[in-house]
């Protein structure tokens, strides 16, 4: 079968692929492939790559749209297919998609080796408006390193990038899979004879030690079949994993216990220890492998039964938790890639903990489209990250100009800022900057202060200081914006995204034009700013199809909150179209979600579910 054949075999293969999903892997490819019918052997290599690469993210799990931008993202971020095109072709959201991938590689090929590597993963982070980007980046990654033909520095430069950088957030997420993959292969390029070492005492491909996880997860599930809603979960240690283990603890390979694992969720700790006295009648135990650290925790708190047995003449680990435990264990002080030696990121390791718990939903989830919606969460956070010529860091609000970056420095260079550079380019000082941007800031040797600098600036101190230099006191007035956006229902009419009514509700048409109507609540603030000629009264026969809400939830940043909530979205047979949720220092979440619902009723319904969870504060609908 050809490559092509294969590819768009992938898209008829996806179950809940919708049609247009399908199409839209046929369009890419058929893109992709119509740029490349011109060019030389480097762009057809590019090709194959991306092949390679949309199969990964298939094989992966990732949607169709994610698939579709993987065929393209190289060659748009190389230039080879124009924006125009890509657009006309494929849309915004794939043209998003790949402008976020080549930023990404950009920043990456600019600046790994230069600063520091989670400063650098948090600035790709942020860089990612929407997280597709980095996944086509791992999988692009990934492929580099298996099959790329380059210099062996060249190769290992990759490898450590790999390493260092993009294994942290797919552990962080919980995208162990990926994660131990990207491990794998960057060993076997920077310590190959380790590599081959712990592959031969192995002695099995990981696909079959995969397989010997899903024996023995069917098997131990045998044996507490009297409990549903016990859950068991499996992973085969990656060879990376070992070789860490290996060295850390100064161990012989078969001294290493946990090659082959399991763990069991439990809703109770009384129930973790009957499941532990099931385990141990059913198995012989190993000596010195049983460790009590629920009744014992450790130090950062975590809590977990550890025993390790005999099954098929291997010696397989056991790890017996609640749900909440395994929670704390995996987004918590105790999380993995604590002990892991990830270093902490103040601005993303909570939202990175709520993409893990999405990650985790998805699993279980029926629709295989609603993990895609979900993260289309940007990390920025109302923040950009800038560099000086030196390759230092500079944080600065979104929307931020050279401005800004030159008080953030130095309130002298921001006072005699004459001109700025970005990447080399000089800009003017009113140029909206963004993540990655390299600045360079000219300076006269006297005050260049104007009063058309407070329209310009962005950040507070930058604000602050040139208010005192033209001895302009600060104002206390707030300024409220009102957005208000249409949706389109059906040829005439539209449901106002200001309001999102759904049918129950009590609603008022405002006509936008001669022809066109506008259908809102009828308490909705912008509707009674219209003049009431231009209200009218109409039914809900007139506004048809589905309706768009949204809801907001404040509660408890607790074990379980957010897998909760999706939940009961999930039961409710609504579809997520979007979803943010942000995690204050103060324990708070904050969520918000935009679900597609038929009418008043099924959202109250929603409402109720959502607001009986114990740890949830506050529900409304915006």
């Amino acid at each position: 079968m050809s490559k092509k054949a294969v590819i768009l075999k992938i898209a008829g293969n996806k179950k809940q692929a919708e049609k247009k999903g399908k199409q839209l892997i046929e369009k890419a490819y058929g893109l992709a492939e119509k740029t490349i019918d011109s060019k030389g052997t480097k762009e057809k290599k590019s090709f194959e790559h991306a092949e390679r690469v949309a199969e990964k993210l298939f094989e992966l799990g990732f949607d169709n749209t994610t698939i579709a931008a993987g065929l393209v993202c190289k060659l748009y971020s190389e230039t080879e297919i124009p924006q125009e095109e890509m657009l006309t072709e494929l849309g915004k959201e794939l043209e998003s998609i790949a402008t976020d991938y080549g930023k990404i590689k950009q920043i990456e090929g600019k600046n790994f080796g230069k600063i520091d590597n989670k400063i650098l993963s948090t600035i790709i982070l942020a860089t990612a408006r929407d997280l597709r980007s980095i996944f086509i980046k791992f999988a692009a990654r990934l492929d580099s390193l298996e099959n790329g033909n380059f210099s062996k520095k060249e190769l290992a430069k990759r490898a450590e990038g790999a390493l260092r950088i993009y294994a942290p957030i797919c552990q962080k997420m919980g995208l162990y899979n990926l994660q131990s993959m990207l491990e794998d292969s960057s060993l076997k390029i920077l310590k190959p004879d380790t590599y081959s070492r712990i592959s031969s005492f192995l002695g099995k491909t990981r696909k079959t030690r995969n397989k010997e996880v899903e024996m023995a997860i069917v098997e131990f599930s045998s044996y507490i079949k009297e409990r549903p809603s016990v859950s068991i979960e499996g992973r085969a240690k990656s060879i990376y994993s070992i070789y860490e283990k290996m060295e850390e603890q100064g161990k012989e390979f078969k001294e290493i216990y946990d090659i082959v694992g399991i763990r069991i969720i439990c809703n109770s700790v009384r129930e973790c220890y009957e499941v532990l006295g099931i385990v141990h009648s059913e198995y012989k135990t190993i000596p010195n492998q049983f460790t009590d650290y629920i009744a014992n925790p450790k130090k950062n708190g975590y809590r977990s039964i550890h025993t390790a047995v005999e099954w098929k003449g291997k010696h397989l680990e056991v790890q017996i938790r609640t749900w909440e435990m395994h929670y704390e264990c995996e987004t918590g002080l105790a999380a993995h890639w604590n002990y892991k030696k990830y270093a902490k990121d103040k601005f993303f390791d909570k939202r990175l903990s709520l993409i893990k718990q999405l990650v985790d939903w998805h699993r279980t989830a029926r629709n295989s489209e609603s993990l895609t919606h979900s993260l289309k969460m940007g990390f920025g956070q109302n923040k950009i990250f800038v560099f000086t010529p030196k390759h230092e860091v500079i944080v600065l609000p979104e929307g931020s100009s050279p401005l800004d970056f030159a008080f953030a420095i130095h309130s002298d260079l921001g006072v005699k800022c004459l001109r700025a550079k970005v990447n080399g380019k000089i800009v003017h000082l009113s140029h909206k900057l963004e993540n990655g941007d390299s600045i360079e800031i000219t300076t006269a040797k006297h005050s260049m202060i104007k009063r058309l600098w407070l329209s310009i600036a962005k950040s507070h101190k930058a604000q602050v200081k040139i208010r005192q230099k033209l001895g302009i006191k600060p104002s206390k007035k707030s300024i409220i914006e009102n957005k208000v956006e249409n949706l389109t229902s059906d040829a005439n009419t539209r449901i106002a995204k200001c309001c999102n009514p759904v049918p129950g509700d009590e609603i008022v048409g405002v006509r936008t034009t001669k022809r066109k109507i506008s259908v809102h609540r009828t308490n909705c603030g912008n509707a009674a700013r219209v003049a009431k000629n231009k209200r009218i009264k109409i039914n809900w026969d007139l506004a048809k199809k589905d309706y768009i809400v949204e809801i907001k939830v404040r509660a408890r940043d607790s074990p379980g909150t957010l897998p909760s909530i999706l939940k009961i979205l999930e039961k409710s047979n609504v579809t997520i179209t979007a979803t943010d949720a942000k995690a204050s220092s103060n324990n708070v979440l904050q969520c918000k979600f935009s679900i597609k619902i038929k009418n008043l009723e099924q959202l109250d319904g929603i409402i109720e579910k959502i607001g009986n969870i114990p740890t949830v504060f506050e529900i409304e609908r915006e």
